[in-house]
């Protein structure tokens, strides 16, 4: 396994937060999916890194991160954070 340095960390956590920050802003809501998404889009973000280290992808690969599987694992994680908020009830 890659062994990921701090900077590496702290700059895909970043990337992870604002793609969870930008599901949230197009789709709206309170308080609770924003930290719903962001945290479900960081966890989704080392995810995909892991399966994408652990199976040889290589897309979109920029120093120690994987971003291809990343990124596609985060928005898929952070539409499902935001989906769990809890906040599906229609209002009548």
């Amino acid at each position: 396994m890659i062994e990921l340095t701090f900077p590496s960390i702290l700059f895909g956590s970043m990337v992870a937060w604002l793609i969870g920050a930008t599901i949230h802003l197009i789709a709206g809501g309170k308080l609770i999916r924003l930290i719903f998404s962001m945290l479900f889009a960081w966890i989704g973000f080392w995810v995909g890194n892991y399966f994408g280290n652990r199976f040889g992808i290589s897309i979109l690969k920029y120093g120690q991160i994987i971003y291809g599987p990343a990124i596609i694992a985060c928005i898929c994680f952070s539409i499902l954070g935001y989906w769990l908020s809890g906040e599906n009830e229609v209002d009548e």
